[in-house]
Formats: structure tokens, C-alpha cells, sequence
């Protein structure tokens, strides 16, 4: 896959398909077996630029954009919504199992897609998430999203979109490239997509049904995140079972875009040892 002059790889061009909840949009290349990657709440399907490179040539890579974000119809900020438009991305892969890669927002609702449909995932990736904050309906929307939102509105999407880099990617090792490149897509956050992706993170919860994932999942935790709270942290790992935890270590909470080479290697290990057994 080629690679744009700042070293960042060109990413696929953008798909769509149409659900029964509206369009979804979404990029792919690659053969052989599926791997989804579902990105955080600051990201969207060009997050995984380096993931695209490394993984295409072995397997076929899916990374979408979730509802709310680029050409994806907006849903209700209930988990049940996302994870119903997931199913329906999965549902156009020719293979029964596909392995899912969920990232912070995109952890928390591929482990619930796949406690409801083990019979789709071979394999599961947390990397950098939580189960959910759990708060109750009642619950206002959260001061910090209310203030990212008047931020948008009053310096305009391009410095917003440095300053959730900066925030994101706080290292001084991390190339000024990758760091405009990060910043641009923060910039392309739809504000209704972040209102009520935000929302629906704050009333998910998880816990009751991560006991019963069945599938083999690695938990990958960022030594230096800053994002994801110690005790949520916790609770992931007390609560999956069949589970290997990696601590990356020097890593905040963007490790795709961080260190590229060492992230998608623990990516390759776990998937490599853990092969799809057709027919089942």
C-alpha cells in the first residue's frame, strides 16, 4: 500500500451500504481472513492508516465509521443502535467469524456484539476501553462533553481538531506527521455524531455481559493512557475470560498511532495463534 509524503499510508477509498438504520460508510482492501476495526470516539475509519498497510496483505480489513461519524447515518446514543449497524456490517463479510478489533468507544461495543453473537467473532481485541459508565438515564449529559462542544463552536474544527491531538498523542517521540494527521481527523468529528456517541458511552454498560464472551480476546491497556480510568481498567480485566492482557508499555491511549510497528505486531501474534477452525 503506498504512503502519503508525510510517511502516514493511504488509506482505501471510502464504501457505503445501506442498513435499515441508514448508511453506513466504510473502508476495505485486502484477502482472506476478516479482521473489523472499530475506532474511538475521536477517530473514524481512517484512524487505522497503518493498521490497513500492515494487515492487507494477509487478510482482508474492514474499518468502519461509526454511526454519527463521516457518511454514516446518525442512531439513537443507545449501544443497542451501534451494535445493531455493526451486525449489519458483519452480515456483508463472505466469512462466518471475523475477528474484531474495537478501540476505547470501539471496545465497548464490539465486546457487547460479541457477547450477543459469539457465532460471528472468532477472536476479540480491547485495545485501550472500558465496559461502559453505567450512569442511569436520569443522569445530565457530562460536563466535559458540554465543554468540548462549546469549544468546537467557538474556535472552529481545525484548531479543535489540534487540540484533541495534543490531548491524544502528549509524547514528544510521536511525528509531527502523525500528529497533523491525528489532528485531522479529530477535525472531521460531526457534532451530533460526538453528542450522542458520548451519550451512549455514559449509559452503556457491559459488565453483566462480558462474563460470557467465549471467544479467545486480548485486552491491550496503555501504560501512559490517560483517558481510560484505573478502575475501569479493572473491570475489564476482572470480568473477560479466556483473556490475554498485554500492558503497552511508554503507551497512551492513541498506541495505533504512537508506536504503529509494535501495536500491530501484538495485533499479528494474537491473531496468528489463534487461527479459524472452519466449519465451526
Amino acid at each position: 500500500m503506498s504512503s502519503e509524503n508525510n510517511g502516514v499510508p493511504i488509506c482505501p477509498g471510502l464504501q457505503i451500504i445501506t442498513t435499515s438504520r441508514g448508511n453506513l460508510s466504510f473502508r476495505t482492501c485486502g484477502e482472506g481472513e476478516t479482521i473489523i476495526f472499530l475506532h474511538g470516539i475521536l477517530g473514524n475509519s481512517k484512524a487505522w492508516a497503518f493498521q490497513f498497510a500492515a494487515f492487507s496483505p494477509h487478510y482482508r480489513v474492514v474499518a468502519w465509521d461509526a454511526p454519527g461519524y463521516a457518511y454514516s447515518a446518525q442512531v439513537p446514543a443507545d449501544i443497542d443502535a451501534y451494535e445493531h449497524m455493526l451486525h449489519e456490517l458483519v452480515l456483508t463479510c463472505d466469512e462466518q467469524k471475523v475477528t474484531l478489533v474495537g478501540h476505547s468507544m470501539g471496545g465497548t461495543i464490539a465486546s457487547r456484539y460479541a457477547a450477543h453473537h459469539p457465532e460471528r467473532v472468532s477472536k476479540l481485541v480491547l485495545s485501550c476501553t472500558h465496559p461502559g459508565y453505567g450512569a442511569p438515564e436520569t443522569a445530565p449529559s457530562s460536563e466535559k462533553l458540554e465543554k468540548r462542544l462549546k469549544e468546537l463552536d467557538e474556535i472552529g474544527r481545525e484548531a479543535y481538531g489540534k487540540n484533541r491531538a495534543r490531548d491524544l498523542l502528549p509524547f514528544p517521540d510521536v511525528p509531527a506527521a502523525v500528529l497533523d494527521y491525528a489532528a485531522k481527523i479529530a477535525a472531521e468529528t460531526r457534532q451530533e455524531g460526538l453528542r450522542r456517541a458520548t451519550r451512549m458511552l455514559q449509559l452503556a454498560d457491559n459488565r453483566p455481559l462480558l462474563p460470557q464472551l467465549e471467544m479467545p480476546t486480548l485486552i491491550l491497556t496503555g501504560e501512559k493512557d490517560s483517558v481510560v480510568q484505573p478502575q475501569l481498567k479493572a473491570e475489564l480485566l476482572a470480568l473477560v475470560p479466556y483473556s490475554q492482557h498485554i500492558e503497552m508499555p511508554g503507551l497512551g491511549h492513541a498506541p495505533y498511532f504512537q508506536a504503529p510497528d509494535y501495536y500491530n505486531a501484538r495485533l499479528h501474534e494474537f491473531i496468528a495463534t489463534n487461527p479459524i477452525i472452519r466449519g465451526l
